[in-house]
C-alpha cells in the first residue's frame, strides 16, 4: 500500500500537463539537450522573460521544455510561472520616450539653425553684390579723381605758361618804352644841335658883313 502511494506521489510530481513558464533569471540561461551540465549539450541561450512550454518538471531539479519547436532541458529554479510584468520593457520605453523628446527638441533646434544659416547666406550674397557695386563705383570715382588730377596738372601748367607770357609781355612793354624814350631823346638832341648850329652860322655871317 505504501509502495503504491509513493508511486502515485512520484508520478504526480514527475508528470505535469504542458503549460507556459518563463525564464526568470537576470542572465541568459542555456537550454540543454539532456539534464546534465556539459559544454557540448547546449541547444540555445534563452533571455530573461522568454516564454517556453513546460513539458515535464522532473524530481532531479531539471525541467523538460520546448522552445521554437525544439525540446530540451533547463534547471527548474530558472523557470517561473509568473508572467513578467514588463518592468524592464517599461523602463526601456520610458528611456525611448525621453530620447524621442530630446531628439525632437534637437531636430527643431537644427531646423531653426538651418533656417538661420539660409537667411545669413542670403544676406551674405546681398552684401557681396553690394560690395561689387561699391567697388565698381569706387573704380569710377577713382577714374574721375584721376581725370581731375590730370586737369589740375594741366591747369597748373597753363597758369605757369600764362605767368611766363605775362612776364615776357611786361618785359617787352618796358623795352619798347625805353626804346621810345631813347629815340625821342636822340631826336631832341639832334634838333637842338641843328638849331644851335644854324644860330652860330647866322651870327658869323653878320660879323663878316660888318
Amino acid at each position: 500500500m505504501r509502495k503504491n502511494l509513493l508511486l502515485v506521489m512520484l508520478l504526480s510530481t514527475g508528470v505535469m500537463a504542458e503549460s507556459t513558464v518563463y525564464v526568470g533569471d537576470q542572465v541568459k540561461i542555456p537550454m540543454r539537450a539532456n539534464d546534465t551540465i556539459a559544454k557540448d549539450n547546449v541547444i540555445n541561450q534563452l533571455n530573461i522573460n522568454t516564454p517556453v512550454t513546460l513539458i515535464k518538471k522532473q524530481a532531479n531539479g531539471w525541467s523538460q521544455i520546448k522552445h521554437d519547436g525544439k525540446q530540451g532541458f533547463m534547471i527548474s529554479r530558472y523557470l517561473t510561472d509568473k508572467k513578467p510584468t514588463n518592468e524592464l520593457a517599461s523602463k526601456l520605453q520610458t528611456k525611448l520616450d525621453q530620447k524621442n523628446r530630446i531628439y525632437k527638441i534637437k531636430y527643431k533646434l537644427a531646423e531653426d539653425l538651418r533656417k538661420q544659416i539660409e537667411t545669413h547666406e542670403t544676406e551674405i550674397s546681398r552684401l557681396n553684390i553690394e560690395i561689387l557695386n561699391n567697388n565698381s563705383q569706387s573704380l569710377e570715382l577713382n577714374k574721375l579723381q584721376n581725370k581731375l588730377f590730370d586737369l589740375d596738372e594741366i591747369n597748373t601748367d597753363l597758369s605757369a605758361q600764362v605767368s611766363s607770357l605775362q612776364s615776357i609781355n611786361s618785359s617787352l612793354h618796358t623795352t619798347d618804352f625805353l626804346t621810345i624814350i631813347s629815340a625821342v631823346t636822340l631826336f631832341l638832341g639832334f634838333g637842338v644841335g641843328m638849331g644851335m648850329s644854324r644860330a652860330g652860322s647866322s651870327r658869323n655871317s653878320k660879323m663878316y658883313t660888318l
